[in-house]
């Protein structure tokens, strides 16, 4: 009885086995007779093949078929006309087939059933199929069955697919570019391409997808006619095909390949300059790097169609076929080897399009840290798949990792260093591509199929310059500094508020300027108040506009230098500390003598207003440029021990009357404030220098240590090295312009007096 209970188990567990058999030779016997009655047709040496002959053939998959979706699929509908298209919409049918059975398996629990069907599929280029036979190798049949699987695996056929139908698109516009299509290989790839991309609708629920469109009519093809002509239908009718495929990606992935896209066009002309001069090729394999640059853009515009479609419509309608006439331009320059500054112009109108028109910028938003940071990390992930591609000899897809690393290098970190250390960063760059002299780089070595230790050796040297990049970027600011200089400018800005204020109510003594004093104080409690209004607006404003980076930083660097050179200009004017008081005295006096009460007291509360919203205005746009380059606590802890020493002056000035050396604090804080606009202007010369702005012009052999650029805004640049000490040069011009305006008035009221005194005298002497 145990005999027959195992020789029924062995049957039960082999019938399936022979039928899996049977299944992918009849599955592959079908492909191969369409594929040969395709050639067949290329050729012309049959008779057409009738749409009955393919639904005969095709019935040969009809014992395996349990789907009604996939058997009326099966069946055809007979709506291809010509014998090449039928074959090639049958070939695609046959895919949409293969996953229908393997979901309706996977349902079931047949795991085995899945795997054979799954096996079926095509897979397009560098796909890899691992994850999907994961989940069917499982002993866990109830996990494996569950829905989370099913979308799981029909995800991946839909993504599977979705490239497949782009790598058709590919190769068809290829051969009509090269002049070698005919009217049967655009029959049969159009149709196949169209069965592709419509994908059927129980997949689509399943997987969670949303088509954006209906499918194009199949492709038109003007035989004997201009091959421009074939070119631009070819390239309008793909356009159609690739708006109505499904939107596959995340949120993340739009992001990534947007940032890619626009960092390839960039990155074209640069590449470009390096390879070709004056019309020749220089080094291949920078013209090499343009191109294929050039080629992976018009990929990801494709690929992104969908979501732009979808998300934008309008300016999807408006600008794609301009986007697409630009590409092709481009590719046609870089074939021809067009001079430098077409494919610049060319390259920036491309740019000019993603950046104004689909809000795309080669740079991540947020935290200047954290973007760094989660760079560096792709970067160094990218670097490890390529290398490990590289090892099992997918040499292609080490190349397209090596890209995906470089790329991100190039944007995000290489222009945040070349400033600070142009060798390190150069050094870094070359790495990734052609390398120095004394060794080669990875694009090098994978195209010349490098043994693997001296690739192995290429990858650790560049992770080594990445990890010396990240360890120099982490300490480019100090967090000392950036709370030294938000105390000496809260500091002084605060102290100059108080001795205004100070020397406003000396002369306001006594119970009869009482509520004079009120209607100041008023004012100047109300200045505090806009003040942190003030802070939180800019803030606000500055954290919308966060997208624009270093740009934005830059910017508002530029006005707060502007206010240290105000600042440190008024430390040597005489009108600051007589006319400005005596303004604010006249507006006080002025305030008292108004008849009405009412508009007396506004008046006060201006002149107390106007006395300290004027330094609090300059503290909260200085501080937001500290809040962009530094870190929040470095900030507060800084500003706040200059707010604790303001409110204990102020508390010894106007409660215990106390004088205190009031103009030599001032002048002291004044030069501090001179020594942080160097340091400050460096900074902002290094940020031009980041968002390329101003050029980065390295030092040969002067090296700058890196605590030259933390403390004194010093880089090893001409730029970085003498721009920040004109800082000094102004300051000494204005202390020098100033010394001299004073002697020159002295002399005037002397001669003035002396004039004076003889006038009488000649007057008495003419008249006697």
């Amino acid at each position: 009885m145990k005999r027959v209970i195992l020789a029924m188990a062995a049957i039960a567990f082999t019938v399936p086995l022979w039928c899996r058999a049977d299944l992918a030779d009849d599955f592959h016997r079908i492909d191969g007779a369409l594929d040969d009655a395709l050639l067949d047709t290329y050729s012309g040496t049959t008779a057409s093949t009738s749409t009955i002959d393919v639904i005969e053939t095709l019935k040969g998959l009809k014992p395996y078929v349990h789907t009604p979706e996939a058997i009326k699929l099966l069946e055809m509908n007979g709506e291809s006309s010509s014998s090449a298209a039928q074959i090639g919409q049958a070939r695609a049918q046959m895919e949409q087939v293969a996953a229908l059975e393997m979901i309706r398996c996977q349902k079931a629990g047949d795991l085995q059933g899945a795997l054979a069907w799954r096996t079926l599929i095509t897979l397009p280029q560098f796909a890899q199929s691992v994850s999907g036979e994961m989940f069917l190798q499982t002993p866990d049949i109830e996990r494996a069955k569950s829905p989370e699987v099913s979308h799981s695996l029909t995800k991946e056929y839909l993504q599977w697919q979705t490239m497949r139908v782009r790598q058709l698109l590919d190769f068809l516009q290829e051969q009509v570019a090269q002049n070698m299509a005919t009217k049967e290989v655009i029959e049969a790839y159009s149709a196949e391409i169209r069965a592709l991309a419509d994908f059927p609708l129980s997949l689509l629920q399943i997987g969670e997808v949303k088509s954006p469109g209906s499918l194009p009519g199949p492709m038109k093809w003007i035989e004997n006619s201009d091959p421009k002509q074939n070119a631009d239908a070819i390239a309008a009718w793909r356009s159609e095909v690739e708006s109505a495929l499904p939107n596959l990606l995340t949120e993340k992935d739009i992001g990534r390949m947007q940032r890619l896209l626009i960092r390839f066009i960039k990155l074209v002309p640069r590449e470009y300059q390096n390879g070709v001069h004056n019309g020749e090729m220089i080094i291949p394999l920078e013209y090499r790097e343009a191109t294929q640059f050039s080629d992976q853009a018009q990929t990801l515009v494709n690929q992104l169609a969908p979501v732009w479609k979808q998300e934008g419509p309008q300016v999807y309608q408006q600008y794609r076929p301009l986007l697409d006439h630009r590409l092709t331009g481009l590719q046609s320059m870089l074939k021809h080897l067009a001079p430098q500054e077409k494919i610049q112009e060319q390259a920036d109108t491309i740019a000019k399009i993603l950046e104004n028109e689909f809000k795309i910028s080669a740079r991540r938003t947020g935290d200047v840290a954290d973007v760094i940071e989660e760079t560096a990390l792709e970067v160094r992930t990218s670097l490890g798949n390529s290398l490990a591609a590289a090892k099992s000899d997918r040499w292609q897809e080490a190349e397209s990792n090596r890209l995906d690393a470089y790329t991100g290098f190039d944007t995000e970190i290489e222009p945040r260093v070349l400033p600070r250390n142009p060798t390190l960063g150069y050094a870094s760059e070359r790495s990734f591509i052609e390398g120095d002299g004394a060794s080669l780089g990875i694009k090098a070595l994978l195209d010349s199929r490098a043994p693997m230790d001296q690739l192995e050796a290429a990858y650790s040297r560049t992770l080594q310059n990445l990890d010396r990049c990240m360890e120099l970027l982490k300490v480019a600011v100090s967090p000392t500094t950036v709370g030294f200089t938000a105390f000496s400018i809260v500091g002084r800005e605060g102290l100059e508020a108080v001795v205004i204020l100070a020397a406003l109510l000396a002369g306001l003594r006594g119970q009869g300027h009482a509520q004079t004093r009120k209607g100041i104080w008023l004012g100047a409690w109300l200045a505090v108040l806009v003040t942190i209004v003030t802070f939180w607006l800019s803030r606000t404003v500055i954290q919308s506009l966060s997208r624009f980076g270093e740009k934005l930083e830059a910017i508002v660097s530029v006005l707060a230098v502007i206010i240290l050179l105000i600042v440190t200009n008024w430390v040597f004017h005489r009108f600051y500390w007589t006319g400005w008081n005596a303004k604010l005295r006249s507006l006080s006096k002025a305030a008292q003598n108004v008849t009405s009460s009412r508009w007396e007291h506004f008046a006060l509360l201006g002149v107390g207003f106007l006395t300290v919203y004027r330094e609090g205005f300059e503290t909260a746009l200085f501080l937001q440029s500290l809040l962009l380059e530094g870190n929040i606590p470095a900030v507060a802890i800084g500003g706040g021990a200059a707010l604790l020493s303001i409110a204990v002056v102020g508390l010894l000035t106007f409660k215990f009357g106390m004088k205190l050396p009031y103009r030599k604090l001032l002048v002291l804080t004044g030069f501090l404030v001179v020594t942080i606009m160097v340091s400050f202007i460096g900074q902002t010369v290094r940020l031009f220098q980041t968002v390329g702005w101003l050029s980065v012009h390295p030092i040969p052999n002067v090296h700058i240590p890196d605590w030259a650029g933390l403390w004194l805004g010093l880089y090893p640049s001409w730029e970085g090295l003498f721009i920040p000490p004109l800082a000094l040069v102004y300051v000494g011009g204005a202390w020098l312009i100033t010394r001299w305006r004073s002697s020159a008035g002295k002399r005037e009221m002397a001669l003035a007096a002396g004039t004076g005194a003889l006038r009488p005298a000649n007057s008495y002497s003419s008249k006697k």
